[in-house]
């Protein structure tokens, strides 16, 4: 048998003989102290043990491993000969997630084993092992995305993600407590959600939702090492995940042509600040990009399209029907309207920002001067200037505060103008 070349030495770095003796003595240990407290035999403090170490290892531990998976072979310098060798991107993957967490799955099954011998609801046994497994493994997966976005940008200590990860931990797990509770969805006690207009079982929902989740995590990690191992794809996975979160989101809405342009524009605008933050940014990428495009060789130019710019490019189809609608809307009670072709300039214009601070000469600390800028553009210049009286200057620096929105278009414009013509000076002097 011809196993994966990663898999088997992920395998032989994590399973040593002390580890595959010592993990079940320790737990052991725990569920003989358990056993006592159930006035010696398997009952409910033993199975409630048995899950919650269950979360504590898969979450925690298996978080950690997926992680350093990644982020050790940049520390140690063995990245280059992963490079090197003829293993693709999805075997890499597959090879990294299962066995860097070889040893978390190992201690994982035994308390799944024993919560099962203690429940007292064996029935609904396969429906938890769906939620607990799957969730698992979703967090996992989300742990070596978060270590491939990591060392892209050059960050290889990941004690501070480990931090937010313990933190995520502490926030989440009574709602996972909840999940796993299956006698929420025993017959009787069911839930119905509406999803465009058609009543859908909570359980069914919820198990697409994880199955979905799942999925475009696990395509994250194999686009990113894609990348990593300097293969040149289309960007049809940022494409289909903008669009499925379009469609999957936008059918808990009320069903009307307005809501659901909304419901894409939001999507499409959040997605544009997330693709500018995750990915490379270098000054000769868009050199290519332009040369590509001069030359009107299409597919490279798809190849070196930045993610945020194709998820800003597909937000302002929605941006101008939402533009042309009637409904007027006003935020809270503070005099902000909803401008959608000025929230699309200004969302150009923050993105223009942080690509400033990326060609600078400290790339490091784009993101932090991103953020200042941001502080400084929608809330310490506007409300100064609104505090003493000058609203139209105020609305200059913030367009939401115009009255019309032809007001607001122009201010935005002029920003965008500023700000892109600042951002070309810089990219000249880059490449």
């Amino acid at each position: 048998m011809n196993l994966n070349p990663e898999f088997q030495r992920q395998l032989i770095l994590e399973c040593s003989q002390a580890r595959l003796v010592g993990a079940p003595a320790m737990l052991g240990a725990v569920f003989s102290l358990t056993y006592f407290l159930d006035n010696y035999r398997l009952g409910t403090i033993t199975a409630q043990a048995a899950l919650m170490l269950f979360l504590l290892i898969t979450l925690l531990w298996g978080t950690r491993q997926s992680l350093d998976s990644i982020v050790e072979e940049y520390r140690d310098r063995t990245w280059d000969t992963q490079r090197l060798s003829a293993l693709g991107p999805w075997q890499m993957a597959w090879g990294k997630l299962l066995g860097s967490t070889s040893m978390v799955w190992y201690c994982a099954s035994i308390c799944l084993l024993v919560h099962a011998l203690a429940t007292n609801n064996p029935a609904t046994l396969p429906l938890l092992f769906f939620y607990a497994i799957g969730t698992a493994l979703l967090v996992q997966s989300a742990g070596l995305l978060i270590g491939l976005l990591a060392v892209q940008r050059g960050q290889l200590k990941t004690g501070s993600i480990l931090v937010l990860a313990l933190v995520g931990f502490i926030i989440v797990t009574p709602s996972l407590t909840d999940l796993t509770d299956t006698s929420n969805y025993l017959p009787g006690t069911s839930l119905i959600n509406s999803w465009y207009n058609i009543r859908v079982p909570a359980q069914t929902l919820h198990q697409i939702s994880l199955f979905f989740a799942l999925f475009w995590c696990i395509m994250g990690d194999y686009r990113l090492l894609a990348q990593d191992l300097g293969i040149r794809n289309l960007p049809w996975a940022w494409f289909g995940f903008t669009l499925f979160l379009i469609v999957y989101l936008g059918g808990f809405i009320p069903s009307s042509g307005y809501s659901f342009s909304l419901a894409a524009f939001v999507v499409c605008t959040a997605l544009t600040y997330v693709g500018a933050i995750v990915e490379r940014h270098e000054p000769m990428r868009i050199k290519r990009l332009l040369d590509y495009w001069q030359q009107a060789n299409w597919r490279r130019v798809g190849e070196e399209l930045p993610l945020g710019v194709l998820s800003f490019a597909l937000s302002l189809p929605f941006a101008v029907f939402l533009s042309f609608r009637e409904q007027q809307l006003a935020w809270l009670d503070i005099s902000l309207h909803a401008y959608p072709l000025a929230i699309a300039l200004l969302v150009l214009r923050d993105c223009a920002i942080y690509l400033f601070f990326c060609y600078g000469k400290n790339p490091q600390r784009a993101f932090s001067l991103s953020l200042l800028s941001a502080a400084l553009l929608y809330g310490i210049l506007p409300g100064l200037f609104s505090a003493v009286g000058m609203r139209s200057i105020s609305a200059l620096f913030f367009p939401l505060w115009a009255d019309s929105a032809i007001g607001a278009l122009i201010s935005a414009v002029l920003q965008c103008a500023l700000i892109l013509s600042i951002l070309y000076q810089r990219w000249r002097l880059s490449i």
